[in-house]
């Protein structure tokens, strides 16, 4: 029987742990899975995050509304102490908008086949996570370690949401078919990798590698490890101890997924 995940336990435990992190780390210190930010960065973004999706859920904002208050929202200063009582804000903010409607209450999000409030919950447990396992990197620290069971919802977040961004309509080819295994909870996905043309967010993108969540079909390659280390994979934060085996061929196309990044 699988553990109901405790998301508001999961997004408090893991926001307060990435503010634990980056008080004693170097502020100009670089973030290596997000190289373009330094510490400081990450603790401004994670602070727009939970403000942005407070407001989205709190105040059920939608369309003009919400590029009203994006156009509206103060810069983040940059002294750290400012930013850690901020984010600390915006997190209770965050929580406390959450629990005051249904999960299955309509809200605007920017996946189209999900427009809930349970969407919010899921994506912040696991991009909370993510950032969290961002700032225990930055700060030279060994990665804490990541509950089986929300690790394994998050392979199936990164599946049925963060992969699937290609347009229906665009021009796809199958490459491959691959079969993602958590060892240690049991849990297992089967997923084709493709190449697609097509627009998508304003832009033209032309033999672009996928991966699309199957429910049938014969695997040509296994990717496995403990759910944490393929959760940690898939959101290409590390890659230890996965085993790869199979097709030659459709291992390289699941790694040009990777490779291509978290979008």
């Amino acid at each position: 029987m699988r553990q109901v995940i405790d998301r508001e336990r999961c997004i408090r435990t893991e926001s307060d742990r990435f503010g634990a992190v980056l008080v004693a780390a170097d502020h100009g210190a670089r973030v290596p899975t997000c190289p373009d930010w330094n510490v400081v960065d990450l603790l401004k973004h994670l602070t727009q995050v939970h403000g942005f999706w407070a407001a989205v859920i709190g105040d059920r904002l939608t369309g003009p509304a919400i590029d009203e208050f994006e156009r509206k929202r103060p810069a983040l200063p940059d002294d750290p102490a400012q930013l850690q009582d901020l984010r600390r804000a915006a997190t209770a903010d965050l929580l406390n908008a959450l629990n005051g409607r249904d999960p299955s209450e309509q809200a605007w999000s920017w996946f189209p086949p999900d427009q809930t409030v349970d969407f919010t919950w899921r994506m912040q447990t696991h991009e909370t996570t993510m950032h969290r396992v961002d700032a225990e990197l930055a700060a030279g620290l060994a990665i804490s370690p990541i509950d089986p069971e929300v690790a394994a919802d998050g392979v199936g977040h990164m599946l049925d949401v963060m992969w699937a961004w290609a347009p229906i309509d665009a021009a796809r080819s199958v490459t491959g078919t691959v079969e993602i295994r958590a060892t240690d909870t049991g849990h297992s996905w089967l997923a084709n990798t493709i190449r697609w043309s097509g627009e998508a967010w304003g832009q033209t993108f032309t033999d672009q590698p996928g991966c699309v969540r199957v429910d049938v079909g014969e695997p040509d390659a296994t990717i496995s490890g403990t759910a944490e280390d393929v959760d940690l994979l898939v959101w290409t934060r590390a890659d230890r101890n996965i085993a790869r085996v199979g097709d030659a061929g459709t291992l390289r196309e699941f790694q040009a997924v990777l490779d291509d990044g978290v979008r």
